[in-house]
């Protein structure tokens, strides 16, 4: 028995993606204000005679499903202006995912089934046909990769399949409409990926494509061909960029980013443009043909000794360009002579010995996708620069992939907006220039940007971003925090350039100003608690899930919690008013309460095993302060942050002789450490706690009195809103702390100690403070750490130079006169931002190489103001420094 109709299928579909659930709506999950929000305005504008959405009938709320836009443009049943152009409605040079941060819509429509705007997109007419178009365009993809594998839809429809997510073991049953969905959730590769490979993923938002399979799963649907026909038979040759008879596939960049291409190909492969039978490239061979075949094969890891260029051949099956690295090595690297082809996601390379990328050529290749080919193929220097999508379509930024740096490392521009999957990135190269660019739109309580070695990703960096209630993971491999600098960022929003420059010790800032936010019960069912299984007493195990309703019925004698691998920066334990334990959200107000159970009514069994070390730390710190667990000394104050409530004064403390420990703290992040007119206030989000030392300022403090755990500080820097160097500060034991289980093998640390420095307040040093201000800013707390320059005595031009950890100070720069000489530092080298009303200037990576022009903010400038050599783009007004100047106020005419 089906769910339902075809129809009954897209309806559910767009209810979900659109917002305008009526279910939901009904229920509570989805309110007025939200609807207001999708619908660009509250009821009465679209209907004056309702007061609120609720009054409307079934067929006005429908018309609203469609026209409901998301705060990135996405419209209706989400369609974006990609996909657009995949389909054939629409052509444009930048948009989303290609140098726009939203859909902006401001293309050009080609009147396919009479759109000829974005009102006439927001039509049930037009979109019902848009996305069964859609269902064909990404079945096609599907099917051609899993023929490359020898398999088809036919095979794994009706089939029952168990996938590993996050930890858990979760079985559905493969559909059509629930692949549909899945595709349109993940796109075409990812649910590729899934069938062949079981690669589980999820979208910005944490939904797991598992969830869409098994919610859309099990409709009537048609055929796989014929959902492909439905596609097939609507192309008009307008699909992907370009116009119809002319190039697609992204001749809009040649191999320098400016040049025009020459030949693209159409969506799936098909011929167009270029001379191939198949694919791209002119090697037109097939799998059974090629000398080598690079397709999907997780875990292998292939070398090809013999490879000629001159008579071999390769063929690429269906990997899209954001699946695969290409990296060129030399004998001096250490790695020998030669080309790998890698797909990270999928543990898997093989390498052509002995060969360079340019001893290949288009007469080398087949390549069945687009993005792969124009990935390939501008590598070789046979390409057209543009990065096209999965259709045809650009989701590069135009300049064209020939931005090679190094020995064949291609430069990655990594977008990350509130819109951005959970995704585990390789190959990112801090020393070759790469970028991380972080969407204006993500605010800084929304962002977080770590360091990370405890797991089996090895050292990483990982960005955190949490919208809705939903935390996202990017995580970088192979480098830490000490690897980055400012040059490697492009941020918009000031609060967010304050984290990431305090996480790379380049300015001091406090993420939270302490008052918590509000606990609230959960129980309406509309995400229940979830169990992974029963434990050995037979009670049941509860995933900790942050974002589900309340634990209710929790039985601390058989019952357990499971925390399975989740990280410290993604969610916490606390304690609530009522001395419940809560399952808590560092970032949001997101939580989930264990209702009527206390720290006090369970043991160290009933937390199961904690994969993560530093969660498992600050658990056991809570778990131990919560049941007298651990060192309570006379002399010194412990700061906590997992009870909701608590707000302590503290009268008549030393700081010349007393110690503030934070063994027992409980997170990693939003710790506040203020001076008010009330004394120093320590204080911590989510739960807002706090201590208030009367009549102490930060100043007071000694840094070998202030004690940590060494994963707090070496790891996690809690001591950075102090001022506190992290070789300054005291190390504890904390093995004498309970501790939850660890997974087999696994380790806890912790025994580290280390008397930090007790010779007195860093900030005592007779020649002004130079330790705990903002380092990165110029301001070291009143006194200098390198040069002043007055241009006041007559100076008129500031040259840049390379001077290593020196703060220069500008003084008296007149904006109407004076000049800031760049030299030959290029575009990437210097990096720029506002603080406390002077303009800062950082080398980037060149150890804390600060020039600050005091009493100067980018407004006051102008053109005349900035000079380089000719040949030197640093000044030219779409630079990134110029563009990071413009965000700051500056004005170019």
């Amino acid at each position: 028995m089906t769910k339902g109709t075809y129809e009954e299928f897209r309806d559910a579909l767009r209810a979900f993606e659109s917002g305008w659930d009526r279910e939901r709506y009904d229920n509570g999950v989805i309110q007025d204000w939200q609807l207001d929000q999708w619908a660009g305005g509250p009821v009465t504008e679209f209907y004056p005679e309702y007061t609120s959405w609720s009054e409307l009938s079934d067929a006005e709320w429908d018309a609203m499903s469609y026209a409901s836009t998301n705060a990135l443009g996405f419209v209706g049943y989400q369609f974006g202006e990609a996909l657009l152009i995949d389909l054939g409605y629409y052509d444009d040079d930048v948009f989303y995912g290609a140098g726009a941060t939203t859909n902006t819509w401001d293309g050009t429509w080609t009147g396919k089934n009479g759109v000829e705007s974005l009102d006439d997109f927001k039509t049930a007419e037009a979109q019902e046909v848009a996305i069964q178009e859609a269902f064909g365009y990404n079945l096609q993809i599907i099917e051609n990769g899993l023929a490359a594998q020898g398999q088809s839809l036919d095979d794994i429809l009706g089939t029952t399949t168990t996938y590993q997510d996050n930890g858990q073991t979760v079985t559905v049953e493969l559909t059509l409409t629930g692949v549909m969905a899945a595709a349109h959730l993940r796109g075409a590769y990812g649910t590729l990926d899934l069938l062949l490979n079981g690669a589980v993923s999820s979208d910005e938002y944490g939904t797991s494509i598992l969830r869409y399979i098994d919610q859309f799963g099990g409709y009537d649907a048609p055929t796989p061909d014929e959902a492909i026909a439905y596609f097939e038979t609507r192309k008009t040759g307008d699909e992907g960029l370009g116009t119809p008879g002319g190039e697609t596939g992204g001749g809009t960049g040649g191999t320098d980013g400016t040049e025009t291409g020459t030949g693209g190909t159409d969506t799936g492969g098909t011929d167009t443009g270029g001379s191939a039978p198949q694919g791209n490239g002119t090697a037109g061979v097939t799998a059974e043909t090629a000398d080598v075949v690079i397709t999907w094969s997780y875990g292998s890891d292939t070398v090809i000794s013999d490879f000629d260029p001159a008579t071999d051949t390769i063929f690429v099956d269906w990997i899209g360009a954001d699946a695969l690295e290409i990296v060129e090595y030399t004998a001096d690297e250490g790695a020998g002579h030669g080309v790998t082809f890698s797909v990270p996601s999928n543990n898997q390379s093989i390498t052509l010995a002995n060969v360079s990328l340019a001893d290949l050529s288009a007469a080398n290749f087949t390549i069945l996708d687009d993005t792969a080919a124009q990935e390939i193929l501008t590598l070789i220097g046979e390409g057209d620069g543009g990065e096209t999508g999965g259709g045809g379509h650009g989701e590069g930024n135009g300049e064209g992939n020939g931005e090679g740096h190094g020995e064949g490392h291609m430069h990655m521009h990594v977008t990350i907006s509130l819109d951005s999957p959970a995704q585990v990135i390789d190959g990112f190269m801090p020393a070759m220039g790469d970028v991380i660019e972080i969407d204006p739109d993500i605010a800084a309580e929304a962002f977080a940007i770590f360091e990370e070695s405890g797991d089996a990703l090895g050292q990483t960096v990982r960005i955190e971003i949490t919208d809705a209630g939903t935390t996202t993971q990017i995580v970088f491999t192979g480098f830490g925090l000490s690897d980055l600098g400012l040059g490697n960022f492009s941020i918009a929003n000031e609060g967010v350039l304050n984290e990431v420059s305090a996480a790379l010790g380049s300015v001091v800032v406090t993420p939270g100003e302490g008052g918590g936010y509000t606990l609230t019960y959960d129980t309406d069912g509309s995400n229940p608690p979830q169990s992974t299984g029963t434990t050995d007493e037979g009670g049941t195990r509860f995933k900790a899930d942050s974002n589900a309703d309340d634990i209710v019925g929790f039985q601390p004698g058989t019952d357990a919690l499971d925390f399975g691998g989740t990280s410290v920066h993604g969610m916490i334990v606390t304690k609530s008013t009522a001395g419940e334990i809560v399952i808590d959200s560092p970032w949001s107000d997101a939580a989930q309460i264990v209702q009527g159970v206390g720290y006090g009514d369970v043991t160290l069994s009933n937390f199961g095993v904690v994969g993560n070390e530093h969660l498992r730390q600050d658990m056991g710190g809570v778990i131990s302060w919560e049941q007298g667990v651990g060192p309570r000394e006379a002399d010194t104050v412990y700061v906590r942050s997992h009870e909701y409530g608590v707000h302590e004064v503290v009268d008549g403390f030393d700081p010349s002789a007393m110690k503030i420990s934070f063994l027992y703290f409980g997170t990693r992040e939003r710790l506040s450490v203020e001076d008010t007119e009330d004394g120093l206030v320590i204080s911590s989000l989510p739960s807002g706690q706090s201590i208030t030392f009367t009549g102490v300022a930060k100043a007071d403090l000694v840094p070998g009195l202030v004690e940590f755990h060494f994963d707090q500080v070496m790891e996690d820097n809690l001591e950075t809103p102090f001022g506190f160097d992290q070789n300054d500060v005291t190390l504890v034991d904390r093995t004498v702390l309970l501790t939850p289980e660890a997974p087999v093998g696994a380790t806890t640390d912790g025994d580290q100690t280390r008397t930090g420095d007790l010779t007195g307040s860093i900030y005592d040093t007779g020649e002004g403070e130079t330790g705990g201000g903002e380092t990165g800013g110029g301001e070291t707390g009143g006194g200098e750490t390198g040069p002043v320059i007055d241009f006041g005595a007559g100076q008129d031009t500031f040259a840049f130079a390379w001077n290593y950890g020196t703060t220069t100070t500008v003084r008296g720069f007149d904006a109407d006169e004076d000049v800031l000489d760049f030299g030959t530092f290029s575009d990437a080298q210097i990096a720029v931002r506002e603080s406390d009303g002077d303009l800062v200037f950082e080398i980037v990576g060149n150890g804390g190489d600060i020039t600050v022009i005091e009493g100067v903010q980018a407004e006051d400038l102008s053109a005349d103001n900035f000079t380089a050599p000719e040949w030197s783009d640093i000044t030219d007004a779409n630079s990134a420094l110029m563009q990071s100047l413009v965000d700051l106020g500056y004005e170019i005419a």
